[in-house]
């Protein structure tokens, strides 16, 4: 990684069958696991599901390269993404807090395959 030395706080995968989440129905109701705009990006998505299950995959990822005890909240992280459509992390409340005090950065993939989305997570030191 660039800037960084190379050095690596946290690595986080998740691989996710996209079927699985259409009987979840908590994951349909704002606030639970995903931002207000999370579901307006999904709903405005050409394949809604596909959508959800990444930002669902990006999520656990990212608690797995924390690899600690949270008391986060899944809304306290939302995915965004760019002009090219790469996403990245958006943090808020105490999970923001947690990556300003550490000075920490977050890198984040999201790639779908057929029935399957992958999804992998670095944790670096800022530059």
């Amino acid at each position: 990684m660039a800037g960084s030395g190379g050095m690596l706080i946290g690595l986080g995968h998740d691989i996710q069958l996209i079927a699985e989440l259409t009987t979840v129905e908590a994951l349909k109701v704002p606030g639970i696991f995903f931002t207000n705009t999370e579901c307006l990006y999904f709903s405005q998505s050409k394949n809604p599901l596909q959508s959800m299950a990444g930002t669902f995959s990006a999520k656990e990822a990212l608690f797995k390269a924390l690899a600690m005890a949270t008391n986060f909240y899944w809304t306290d992280v939302e995915v965004r993404h760019n002009s090219r459509y790469a996403p990245y992390f958006e943090f808020y409340g105490l999970l923001a807090e947690h990556f300003q005090l550490q000075g920490w950065t977050v890198h984040l993939s999201i790639s779908h395959s057929g029935d399957y989305v992958s999804t992998v997570v670095a944790i670096s030191p800022q530059a």
